[in-house]
């Protein structure tokens, strides 16, 4: 594992799914690690709650996960967005398009082939992890019915293809939380995993930021850690050292003081 440089005063990204928590054959099955919570917990007070969940799931999904601990989120890749955690999440409609997909998939037969579709609202998602031999039916089944949607986009991911709306995605949500308090002004550093993050990577290259890629794949991130695991232990030792430099300050500032 390579540590990335420090930034002096970062912004912290992160993925869900692969990247906090273990993908899992069921999203509603998903479970964290038990320090997680607190770790979290430490890094928002460290960052002064420059911390985000950036997930392809939904914001209420990540606030159940990680219960009691609410963090400022963007989810469904974007379309929604909790600047804060005492805000209210900013949600999209749901588009006309989202239901014709879906129709035209159930009359294509792809459940028949094991799919399993995941609606989110805004977004439909196209599991096929339990049936990996017939994930290229799946996938071009998929991009045929949306091919004259033209107000969605498809997304692919890890056994997994997304019709969401056009015009948003991660790297966009970056952009958005840097707008504003507590992340302007600040060094974005953007962790995940899957072909959806790189819009999250790209974001915060662009200015200076930095990105770090989980597992294997190619990626425009030049940091890599190697899991789920892994991405824990990093956490770890980024909030050991934002409270070792946190106290350094507070012992300067009251040299400073006394002088």
């Amino acid at each position: 594992m390579t540590m990335p440089p420090l930034p002096a005063r970062p912004a912290l990204f992160v993925d869900f799914d692969g990247t906090l928590a273990d993908i899992v054959e069921d999203p509603a099955a998903v479970r964290v690690a038990p320090d997680l919570l607190g770790l979290l917990a430490r890094l928002q007070a460290a960052l002064g709650g420059a911390l985000a969940v950036v997930s392809g799931r939904p914001v209420a999904h990540i606030d159940r996960h990680l219960a009691p601990l609410i963090l400022a989120a963007a989810g469904l890749h974007g379309l929604e967005r909790r600047p804060d955690p005492g805000a209210a999440a900013q949600r999209p409609p749901r588009p006309a398009a989202i239901d014709v997909l879906r129709d035209r998939l159930v009359a294509e037969g792809v459940l028949a082939l094991g799919a399993r579709l995941e609606d989110k609202g805004a977004t439909l998602a196209v599991h096929y992890r339990a049936v990996p031999e017939h994930g290229e039916r799946i996938v071009a089944a998929v991009r045929g019915a949306a091919m004259e949607l033209t107000a969605l986009h498809l997304v692919e991911g890890k056994m997994v293809i997304e019709a969401k709306p056009r015009g948003v995605d991660k790297g966009s949500a970056v952009d958005a939380f840097l707008a504003a308090a507590p992340f302007a002004g600040r060094t974005p550093v953007f962790v995940g995993d899957d072909l959806t993050d790189e819009d999250g990577f790209r974001a915060a290259l662009a200015v200076g930021g930095i990105a770090i890629k989980v597992g294997q794949g190619p990626s425009c991130a030049p940091f890599r850690l190697g899991g789920v695991a892994a991405v824990h232990v990093w956490l770890a030792a980024l909030a050991d050292a934002l409270e070792t430099e946190t106290r350094r300050e507070g012992h300067r500032a009251i040299g400073h003081s006394s002088a």
